[in-house]
């Protein structure tokens, strides 16, 4: 039923005007006030409509299928921004589509009630994803600190050290950008006068996308992911404090320093490729 407002208003100043109804009155005004401002804090976070499509923000519009031969670019300014304009792109979109993931989750970690059959799908399937044993009906909160971006500059570094700007083998033929290993019998691509072999990916934005999961997921990592957890609570995630953790990447003593020093060097000129950059 309807009630027209002006009515109203003109009861409740009839009510003040005689005071054994007075108080009455005013405490009808003031539950009124109270339940207008309590809606809003007591509504629920809202995830309706169909579950996103997380693959979706890692959409290119115009995909890299084979990392093209960049021994050809004079080394250099050249073959660096040729480099950076082919991956840092990639990058951006597979930081997003990661970040896409960690949106839902933390919605639907804040939201009171439990998750659908659906969302307890999705997430059965993203706790696998991130290799993890999850507890409980609805988000484990451990799964946020796998599922979570890198610092676009860090990310870079490494496929620079790891490649050689895209001018290694493994990059030319495997797409492989971060120097991942393989390990079953005849997979990826064989380093010549050793027994070590190398993954072969189908395009660079795969290389990229192994690169992310593995640094999220394998236990080698573990104090890279605390970490982050440490500084994001903060808002203080830099590329410099994450490389300091990346002692089990390489065996190599000074392989940290070397990524600190490329660091210093080429930062602002991969931000300067960044779809948000503020050099």
């Amino acid at each position: 039923m309807r009630h027209d407002p002006m009515r109203l208003l003109s009861r409740f100043l009839l009510c003040l005007s005689y005071p054994r109804w007075r108080l009455g009155a005013l405490a009808a005004i003031l539950l009124l006030v109270l339940g207008i401002a309590a809606g809003p804090l007591l509504a629920e976070p809202q995830l309706d409509g169909p579950l996103p499509d997380f693959d979706a923000a890692a959409e290119l519009d115009d995909p890299v299928a084979a990392l093209p031969d960049l021994r050809g670019v004079p080394a250099g300014p050249k073959r660096k921004a040729a480099f950076l304009t082919m991956l840092v792109p990639i990058v951006e979109a597979e930081n997003a589509r990661i970040q896409a993931k960690r949106e839902w989750l933390q919605a639907l970690l804040e939201r009171p009630a439990l998750p659908d059959a659906q969302e307890r799908e999705r997430l059965a399937e993203l706790c696998a994803d991130y290799r993890l044993d999850c507890r409980g009906e609805g988000v484990d909160p451990r799964l946020l600190t796998r599922v979570d971006t890198l610092p676009l500059e860090m990310v870079v570094i490494q496929a620079v050290e790891e490649s050689g700007w895209g001018t290694s083998r493994f990059a030319r033929q495997g797409n492989n950008l971060f120097g991942m290993r393989c390990f079953s019998d005849g997979c990826g691509l064989g380093q010549q006068g050793s027994g070590r072999r190398f993954q072969a990916f189908d395009s660079v934005q795969e290389s990229v996308r192994a690169y992310l999961h593995n640094l999220n997921t394998h236990r080698a990592y573990e104090r890279l992911r605390t970490r982050r957890a440490e500084l994001a609570a903060r808002e203080d995630v830099s590329p410099e404090a994450l490389i300091a953790t990346l002692d089990r990447y390489a065996v190599r003593a000074d392989y940290r320093d070397v990524l600190l020093a490329l660091l210093r060097t080429n930062a602002l000129l991969i931000r300067s490729h960044g779809s948000d950059d503020t050099a």
